[in-house]
């Protein structure tokens, strides 16, 4: 085997090998996507229209990963809003 023929066969597998990571990575089927819309039907309320679309897709992510929301610290998400500010510090009284 000659050395161009030995760069073309690394060219190749190099090739096969970028696209097996894509194939690996690709979702089998769209139930994510199909999660989401739901989620984001279910919220499509007024609230929706008055919040920014960043707030709403942070909404939707929160609806969407309520098994892990659910297991939060809220007392400690709390604790750590209020220090994070001096006049949230003086309004909650921390």
């Amino acid at each position: 085997m000659t050395a161009l023929q030995t760069m073309a066969s690394h060219k190749v597998l190099d090739q096969v090998t970028a696209l097996l990571r894509l194939l690996i990575v690709l979702p089998a089927s769209t139930a994510t996507a199909e999660r989401s819309f739901s989620a984001l039907r279910r919220l499509k309320t007024y609230l929706r229209s008055t919040m920014s679309a960043e707030r709403l897709n942070s909404v939707c992510v929160l609806n969407i990963h309520r098994e892990l929301t659910d297991e939060l610290d809220i007392v400690a998400i709390m604790n750590a809003f209020i220090v994070a500010n001096d006049s949230r510090k003086s309004f909650f009284g921390h």
